[in-house]
């Protein structure tokens, strides 16, 4: 994990990200999403592309004893 500050620029708020969380050369969109106190920054459009690709996986089994109704 990586630490920085916000800071107010006009009015906006701003975060300067560290080197080690910087996102790629290409990435100059970004969309950001409020969970609660949290925020999280992605690449535009690229919301839950991530997830779906690299994120947690349900087991096999996963909803294999489910009723539907």
């Amino acid at each position: 994990m990586a630490g920085s500050t916000v800071y107010t620029s006009n009015r906006s708020q701003a975060v300067r990200l560290p080197k080690a969380v910087a996102f790629p050369e290409g990435v100059h969109k970004v969309d950001i999403l409020k969970i609660g106190r949290s925020r999280v920054i992605v690449p535009q459009g690229q919301r839950w592309d991530d997830l779906f690709l690299n994120g947690p996986r349900v087991s096999e089994d996963y909803l294999s004893e489910r009723v539907p109704g």
